[in-house]
């Protein structure tokens, strides 16, 4: 594992719980639990460290659950922790290269989290990777950042955890020309765009961060 990989799965460990936080749950079980059959297919595109995967699993023990992640490092730790449920299925590979893993149809829930920001181009993922794995019932959980004042950005991320004293401010500059590359009402023209209705949303979770439950149009 090199340097970059130990902190990039570091950051996700130590920070998991920032976005997956009682919030988050709190619209899961409201939002997108009701709408998923007893056994639902679930694909975590970009599951980092596994832990959303491993929480999933819990939750369904009688879902299939897959991941796909273009990161070995973060492939790796996923298949090595303990899954209380069904262990999922996970596949290393560059979903804005090649084309998803999984049969047409296939999926009840395709899930992102702080990973289509990155893409080159969202419109074609969505519009012809995400709308083609999907069931016709099929939904989309996609959490996400949208752009943030740059004070509040940064001093915000200077007392979150996950990076060490002497490169948090490097860093926190870094992500900032990252994280803020869409306002919402540019998320919600790309949503648009690329056939994707929203059924619901919250900002509880992060106060940088959008969840969005969206379904094929």
């Amino acid at each position: 594992m090199t340097q970059r990989d130990e902190r990039a799965l570091r950051r996700q460990l130590e920070r998991y719980t920032l976005r997956f936080n009682d919030a988050f749950w709190r619209f899961w079980d409201e939002q997108v639990a009701p709408v998923l059959p007893a056994a639902p297919v679930i694909v975590d595109v970009g599951p980092g460290p596994g832990l959303f995967l491993r929480d999933l699993s819990e939750r369904l023990p009688d879902a299939t659950l897959h991941g796909v992640d273009a990161n070995e490092a973060m492939v790796e730790n996923a298949r090595a922790i303990d899954y209380a449920g069904p262990v999922p299925s996970l596949v290393l590979a560059n979903v804005e290269s090649s084309p998803l893993p999984y049969d047409d149809g296939s999926v009840d829930l395709l899930t992102m989290a702080a990973v289509l920001h990155g893409f080159d181009d969202p419109f074609s993922f969505l519009r012809e990777q995400a709308a083609r794995v999907l069931k016709p019932d099929g939904r989309m959980l996609l959490f996400d950042w949208f752009r943030q004042p740059m004070r509040e950005y940064v001093e915000r991320r200077l007392i979150e955890p996950g990076e060490p004293e002497e490169t948090r401010y490097e860093r926190a500059l870094e992500q900032f020309r990252v994280h803020n590359k869409y306002t919402l009402d540019d998320w919600r023209w790309v949503f648009a765009e690329s056939g994707m209705r929203i059924e619901a949303e919250t900002s509880e979770p992060h106060p940088f961060a959008r969840v969005w439950l969206l379904r094929p149009e």
